[in-house]
């Protein structure tokens, strides 16, 4: 026997049954359930308690008294179960392992995103500013992110870098006439890491959603009216080491104490797109 069902039935049908399911989430008793039945699942991993969680608040965004209810009765099971395994109260929430404790971070997410909006959130901008600047005075592993003056000691530079701090002049890919930006760099700083520092101090005063990406940007560092080199994290001229590759910095192209950027036009393959020229720059030691 053959069977035929068409593609707008198949549609039809998951509609109704998502639209049956929304209605049932809206159900405490069931919703409960649900997520409990999922996490006695052995099968459930880190990944799907997080899915799970964030679909779960999305879906209740609108009711957020209700989601709120919930949460209180997760959570409350979550103490009562931390208790009877007599762990210690202060390992409570650390882990974020159950759904309740994910669903936990989204509920905070979702209310304070005004406060965050109107309030918090320009201090806290100008912290995470702060921070980056004195991070980035010393050298940041282009590849694991461990850095010299990291908050973290974990991720914490131990061995000793030989390094040099460089002043890189930077024009204004958008606007050549406008005044150069002076930017330290460092001479151990990959060229990807370069872009970065020159794209932060040029466009300072615009968000981040609007202002050029690194992938878009190329950084040519201009020897006098004639010498021009195109900077790259990798190129022909990359050291390999026994299988491993040495990204390039501002050292490995042996740039000067100073050194004057400018922006290279440029374009994409064969389209008509643009490409935002950058400045001069040489990234961190780092070996891969």
């Amino acid at each position: 026997m053959c069977f035929s069902v068409s593609l707008s039935q198949v549609s039809v049908n998951m509609e109704k049954a998502l639209t049956l399911f929304g209605q049932l989430l809206n159900k405490k008793h069931f919703l409960l359930t649900f997520i409990r039945t999922l996490e006695a699942q052995r099968s459930f991993s880190m990944r799907d308690r997080g899915n799970v969680a964030s679909l779960i608040m999305s879906a209740l965004q609108g009711e957020m008294e209700y989601a709120t209810g919930v949460l209180k009765q997760l959570l409350s099971d979550l103490i009562d179960k931390n208790l009877e395994s007599k762990n210690h109260p202060k390992l409570l929430l650390r882990r974020t392992e159950s759904v309740a404790e994910k669903m936990l971070t989204n509920w905070f997410t979702f209310l304070l995103y005004k406060f965050l909006k109107e309030c918090a959130g320009e201090p806290l901008f100008m912290l995470y500013c702060a921070i980056k600047q004195q991070m980035e005075k010393g050298p940041i592993d282009a590849i694991t992110g461990e850095a010299r003056y990291s908050l973290s000691e974990d991720k914490l530079i131990r061995q000793q870098i030989d390094y040099k701090t460089l002043t890189l002049h930077c024009i204004n890919p958008e606007n050549e006439n406008a005044a150069e930006v002076t930017v330290k760099c460092l001479n151990c700083d990959t060229i990807t890491q370069v872009k970065e520092k020159l794209l932060d101090a040029v466009f300072k005063g615009t968000p981040y959603s609007q202002r050029p990406k690194v992938g878009d940007m190329d950084l040519e560092w201009r020897q006098g009216r004639m010498a021009r080199i195109i900077l790259q994290d990798e190129d022909i001229t990359t050291k390999i080491d026994n299988d491993w590759k040495r990204l390039n910095t501002l050292a490995h192209y042996q740039v000067t104490a100073v050194a004057s950027p400018h922006p290279l036009p440029g374009y994409y393959g064969n389209t008509s797109t643009p490409r935002c020229p950058v400045t001069m720059a040489t990234p961190q030691k780092v070996t891969r």
